[in-house]
């Protein structure tokens, strides 16, 4: 009897310690990230699941977690000076002019998920489910939205000037000349499921499901093959001019010095899928599943974890 009463004062003891103690820093709760975008080389912002935004001012030193004031899936951000947006599920736009500090919900006029978002304060684009195009000439404070003529779901979208790029399920590759005003189909070849579209110069190139990579060197007007030497899914691609990437599932990064007539894959040290890989220069940064942050100071050559511990709300 004595035995069992002092266990249970020992138990009691050890729960009102437990209770005492003031909240821990935990890892980023094992969520998904989506999206990464970097500004100035040292500023980087990452969004995910549940809303949440993380802010490093020192190359991913240290990490603060943003209150972006949803709980909805953020899915990516981009930047323009010093305009920032990111976009998620249930319509979500989201718009800061503070680095982050301070973020506002625009009304984007949609229930559907947004997946990407490109452009400029004066011209700015989002694009998602059922075939939707968001386009703002005022920096999303009003969206108004553009014929896309298909239905097929719009995972990823690139502006420069009034060209207009987007793609999507099934092969679906869009094309506006117009800002948007008239968009074309143009014939990729491919039904396999189009996730990422990117533009550097006149050299154009989308990628997506079972590794598939398209070129293009005459502005989206006919599209090639390229050997990716995967079957990996692959959901983003990013150029720094000389050189480009292209990250996806499996932890996959692939690398290009010739404009994808070869690739080369790169060891990131990891197997989990990779969401986004933006950079500066030749300093990449590329985020994913299970709060995957991954760092490469030389263009990919090596790749280190960047995951910080933080404070959850």
């Amino acid at each position: 009897m004595h035995l069992c009463r002092a266990l249970f004062l020992v138990g009691i003891n050890f729960w009102l310690i437990a209770c005492s103690k003031g909240p821990e820093p935990t890892p980023f709760g094992g969520k998904h990230l989506h999206g990464v975008w970097v500004r100035d080389d040292s500023q980087i912002w990452i969004v995910g699941d549940e809303g949440r935004i993380l802010h490093s001012k020192d190359d991913g030193g240290n990490w603060e977690q943003q209150k972006s004031g949803t709980w909805n899936a953020l899915e990516l951000i981009y930047g323009d000076a010093v305009d920032l947006w990111t976009v998620g599920v249930r319509g979500t736009v989201l718009h800061s002019i503070d680095s982050g500090h301070t973020w506002q919900i625009q009304a984007s006029g949609t229930p559907r998920a947004l997946y990407s978002l490109c452009g400029n304060v004066a011209h700015l684009w989002a694009v998602g489910r059922g075939g939707t195009i968001l386009y703002s000439q005022d920096g999303g404070r009003r969206w108004q939205q553009q014929t896309s003529r298909t239905k097929e779901a719009l995972y990823s979208v690139y502006a420069t000037d009034a060209k207009v790029w987007v793609v999507g399920d099934r092969g679906t590759i869009l094309h506006s000349s117009d800002w948007g005003r008239n968009w074309q189909a143009r014939a990729s070849g491919v039904v396999d499921c189009l996730r990422c579209v990117y533009n550097s110069g006149r050299h154009l190139w989308a990628a997506g499901f079972g590794g598939v990579i398209l070129h293009s060197a005459d502005d989206g007007e006919h599209w090639q093959t390229q050997d990716s030497g995967t079957r990996q899914s692959l959901c983003s691609i990013y150029s720094n001019g000389t050189g480009i990437w292209a990250a996806g599932s499996g932890g996959v990064v692939l690398h290009s010095t010739d404009d994808g007539e070869h690739w080369e894959l790169q060891s990131t040290g990891t197997a989990r899928n990779l969401q986004e890989i933006r950079g500066s220069g030749f300093h990449l940064w590329a985020v994913g599943y299970a709060a995957t942050i991954l760092y490469s100071a030389d263009g990919g050559q090596n790749w280190e974890p960047k995951n910080s511990r933080i404070v959850l709300f």
